[in-house]
């Protein structure tokens, strides 16, 4: 991302026996973006919700970044990026000062080891898949509430009953992480969670949470490609469940498989596919398992014109499970065959959704576009997927159209 930044540059000389001075450098940059939604969103659920206009943002930042020079290749940095959705909502974001991407650490030419509250690499290469569509919010968003069972940012390591405890699309909090350089191409990341939040936890209990996510990528001219591993233990995801069938399982591992490919043709049409698998042990003996895959293009016509195209399909879960992970209805559970409810209806088929959209964009600038785009969310017959407005009805579709303006500075 192209960012116009401010760069303030110190030098500063230490003394040191014999009249030997070392130099040390250092920078600070100023950067951000913006992006502006006003859309007509159609819920088609007016028990809950009407039809109406919306006007937000999604996601504008301010980030500060600093790194200093120690010699020998090797340099410390910052990065601190709040949200400023206060702008347009009026209040503070609950994100707070500093609770997106932010940390401290080192680089050098092994690659850059730090601490903070990241982006992990599972979250890295689903992004490079989805490209400009959103993940979650509720205009151009759906492809991760889909494909991943929404997201969790600024997550700790969850005791058994915080929310998003089942999202993959994950900004960790107090996580380790490791970026590799390039090596011909390929590049490697991973990343695991801290166990601090075992102090709250007895000793007499076997639960004891923790994160890790994995990920390789090669980039050669015109082609990407990308593949993910995320691994959540005791993350507990059976507490979001419904129904009396869902009691909460005392342990359990839950993982996510991300695949992405894409390829460039002749500079100007960008194709990419996306791939992903998640298996929840929601008890000792059960799972609930979820797969779902996307097509993303980008078609630049000519000078500032583009058009963009996006399609999700998740199938109705598998496996075993008693218990609704998030959206996700397990096969036996609450209102489905052989689980609490209505006995006549079969979560075993109809539960899975489809979430598509068009977009056009107009180019005012490399740092300023504005965007039309048409979206929807389209449910199965027992499926409750939601675009985040209005609560969805089993079967219902809910569509969003409107304009986009981003600025980055």
């Amino acid at each position: 991302m192209n960012k116009k930044v401010m760069a303030i540059a110190v030098a500063g000389v230490l003394a040191a026996p014999a009249s030997v001075a070392l130099a040390q450098t250092s920078t600070v940059q100023i950067g951000g973006s913006i992006t502006a939604f006003y859309y007509k969103h159609s819920p088609k659920n007016s028990t809950v919700g009407q039809s109406t206009d919306i006007m937000e943002t999604s996601e504008p930042q301010l980030f500060f970044r600093g790194e200093e020079k120690l010699g020998g290749g090797l340099s410390v940095w910052f990065q601190c990026t709040s949200s400023m959705d206060g702008m347009m909502s009026g209040s503070a974001s609950a994100e707070g000062w500093c609770a997106r991407n932010g940390g401290i650490g080192f680089k050098g030419s092994w690659g850059n080891l730090f601490v903070g509250n990241w982006d992990q690499p599972q979250k890295i290469v689903f992004n490079a898949g989805r490209g400009w569509w959103g993940g979650t919010n509720g205009f151009n968003g759906g492809s991760a509430i889909l494909l991943t069972g929404g997201s969790a940012s600024g997550a700790p390591n969850p005791p058994g009953t915080a929310a998003g405890n089942g999202a993959f699309f994950r900004r960790q909090a107090r996580s380790m992480n490791y970026h590799s350089p390039s090596w011909n191409g390929f590049t490697m990341l991973a990343s695991f969670s801290s166990g601090t939040e075992q102090t709250g936890i007895p000793e007499t209990s076997t639960m004891s949470p923790r994160m890790y996510s994995l990920a390789g990528q090669y980039r050669s001219g015109p082609l990407y490609v990308g593949a993910a591993y995320e691994n959540h233990s005791d993350y507990n995801p059976a507490s979001q469940a419904i129904g009396t069938a869902a009691a909460a399982y005392s342990g359990g591992t839950d993982t996510n498989w991300t695949l992405v490919a894409g390829y460039t043709f002749a500079g100007v049409f960008n194709l990419r596919g996306m791939y992903s698998k998640s298996d929840y042990d929601t008890t000792n003996t059960t799972s609930l398992d979820v797969d779902g895959w996307g097509l993303f293009a980008d078609w630049k016509i000519q000078g500032p014109h583009t058009l963009r195209f996006s399609y999700v399909d998740v199938d109705s879960p598998g496996g075993s499970s008693a218990v609704n992970v998030g959206s996700y209805k397990g096969p036996l559970g609450a209102g489905c065959a052989g689980g609490t409810g209505v006995s006549t209806v079969s979560c075993a088929s109809g539960t899975g959704a489809k979430h598509w959209g068009l977009a056009y964009s107009y180019s005012f600038s490399k740092r300023t576009m504005g965007t039309l785009a048409y979206v929807a969310m389209d449910n199965e017959t027992n499926a409750t997927f939601s675009k985040g407005k209005v609560a969805a009805s089993s079967g219902n579709k809910q569509t969003s159209a409107g304009v986009i303006l981003q600025h980055r500075f």
